[in-house]
């Protein structure tokens, strides 16, 4: 299956000197600043970017649409207007609530969106970007393919994101009410209160999708086969860390107890504890089936962080680990927020069932915008892994967490998605190159090596960061053909490109399984090489 990692911003010299970034120890003694990247939005609940898109995604719940902020500049024409496609139920915790692109999004153009439809019904949605107008969708590809009752109004959840593995994961609250009357968080045939995963890949105009063969709970007969994880009162939000594809979830609590939970990446079947738990409080096994684990059983995993409700505290926004390149010392540092103040938190998961470093970073982040934030209802990432905050305050704003006295956070020279490839499954290993506006439509070629990433060949003065021995072998005769495209080509007016090396399934291993390749972006001017990128690793799998 595919898997979602980040490349690690080993820069050559000259590609961070172009970039304005200097990794020194310095960086770690750095503190953060809030800075605006856009306002003007009327309810903003999630922003997102596209693989390999400069441009962010907002989605206002209220409104149930998706502007597309370009520049700085909020768009006027929405990318998807669901109120011109379908009816929807607007009120309180009801709207639209998630948006996702396809992780091939590139190629096939398309994105899934989450809202409350006629009588408050969950619904999954997927459209198609138009095909000759990237700034919309197009109204007539819409199809709904998934459909819930909600017994009552709140606790929809509604957050959508695609794992490491390429399959849709989808967080529906407990139905409602207060503390979850008819226990449908632990209820193996209800699908409220869980972590759904689902196979979009297999969406057709007959409603349907498909379940991914290893979801845990697949040929039992009491318990829903799209059930992933129980025991959620309503995940707002949960986000997948691009390094390790471990799943962090912002559990809203009840009367006492705000949560973080960890699922590692590969782990199913976890049961977090709602109702019988709140955080890891006994709460209430009140209409459960009889036989349900009692509080205290080693069935329920615990939360790695909680907290009471105090000081005006009621709701946690879970957020993202920090994975960019403008902020190294951030690196795998979680940031989560309550939507009641304007408080940003960060810590670390200790890989196991605890944290370290926990820090209050509030003061630090609201003074630089000689406000407060307001009311966060999310965290987004910008397409190179860049974190962003959304506040319905001040006239609906875009946020962005960057060094302290930085306008805007430099991008890294390479990222990538889907870092490992199975033979079998097939899969599609993107590479997105950032040589900044001062390289705009100057010639690049990628080029591979299998022998190493350092020290690599230096030419004219230039440090390319792979072994040159074993070029040819994997791409310099083979540019922009198959299985290799867009490996060779001009930069586009900022300065960016990507590549794509599609692994059909079925393909012959042989002696391929487990080989690791590197990758590397060059670029050229007048016939010399005047920029390097860093270097990214694609591990091939069964």
């Amino acid at each position: 299956m595919r898997s979602t990692l980040h490349t690690s911003s080993l820069f050559t010299g000259l590609a961070a000197a172009s970039l304005g970034l200097v990794l020194s120890p310095a960086a770690a003694a750095q503190n953060y600043d809030l800075v605006q990247v856009a306002s003007g939005l009327s309810s903003p609940l999630y922003v997102t970017a596209a693989p390999a898109d400069a441009r962010l995604f907002a989605l206002e719940q209220n409104q149930a649409d998706v502007h597309i902020i370009e520049n700085g500049v909020l768009l006027a024409t929405p990318f998807i207007d669901l109120n011109q496609i379908t009816t929807l139920t607007v009120n309180g915790e009801r709207g639209l609530l998630g948006f996702a692109f396809h992780p091939n999004y590139t190629e096939n153009g398309y994105v899934y969106v989450s809202y409350t439809g006629a009588s408050g019904r969950s619904k999954l949605a997927r459209l198609t970007r138009d095909a000759g107008n990237p700034y919309v969708v197009d109204p007539s590809t819409f199809i709904e393919f998934f459909d819930q009752n909600q017994p009552f109004s709140n606790h929809n959840g509604g957050c959508i994101q695609f794992g490491p593995d390429g399959y849709l994961y989808y967080g529906l609250g407990d139905g409602g009410s207060s503390n979850d009357p008819q226990c449908r968080a632990q209820n193996p045939n209800n699908i409220l209160g869980k972590m759904l995963r689902l196979d979009v890949d297999v969406v057709d105009v007959t409603n349907g999708y498909g379940i991914p063969a290893d979801n845990p709970y697949v040929g039992d007969p009491l318990t829903r086969d799209e059930i992933y994880f129980f025991g959620l009162r309503n995940p707002w939000r949960f986000s997948f860390d691009r390094d390790t594809g471990d799943l962090y979830i912002g559990d809203v609590g009840q009367d006492a107890r705000e949560e973080i939970d960890v699922a590692p990446f590969g782990v199913p079947a976890l049961n977090f504890g709602w109702k019988v738990l709140e955080g890891n409080k006994c709460n209430s096994t009140g209409n459960c089936d009889a036989g349900i684990p009692a509080c205290g059983s080693p069935v329920y995993t615990g939360p790695i962080y909680q907290y009471n409700h105090t000081g005006g505290i009621c709701s946690v926004t879970g957020g993202y680990p920090y994975r960019g390149s403008a902020m190294p010392a951030l690196d795998g540092t979680y940031f989560f927020s309550d939507v009641c103040t304007s408080q940003f938190w960060t810590l670390e998961w200790d890989g196991s069932n605890g944290f370290t470093n926990f820090q209050d970073r509030t003061a630090d982040l609201n003074s630089s915008l000689g406000q407060n934030a307001g009311s966060i209802n999310s965290f987004g990432e910008t397409d190179r892994g860049e974190l962003l905050v959304v506040s319905p305050s001040g006239g609906g704003r875009i946020l962005q967490v960057v060094p302290q006295g930085v306008a805007a956070a430099p991008a890294p020279a390479l990222d990538t998605r889907f870092e490992q490839v199975s033979l079998s499954s097939g899969g599609t290993h993107s590479l997105y190159l950032d040589g900044t506006a001062a390289n705009a439509g100057k010639p690049y070629v990628m080029l591979g090596s299998a022998s190493g990433t350092t020290p690599g060949l230096i030419v004219d003065g230039i440090a390319l960061p792979l072994n040159a021995d074993n070029y040819s072998i994997l791409l310099l005769n083979q540019l922009n053909s198959g299985p290799f495209k867009r490996t060779a080509g001009l930069l586009d007016a900022e300065g960016r490109a990507d590549a794509l090396i599609d692994i059909a399934p079925g393909t012959n291993g042989g002696g391929l399984i487990g080989a690791t390749v590197n990758h590397a972006f060059v670029v050229f001017d007048a016939g010399v090489v005047s920029f390097a990128s860093n270097a990214t690793e694609l591990t091939l799998l069964p």
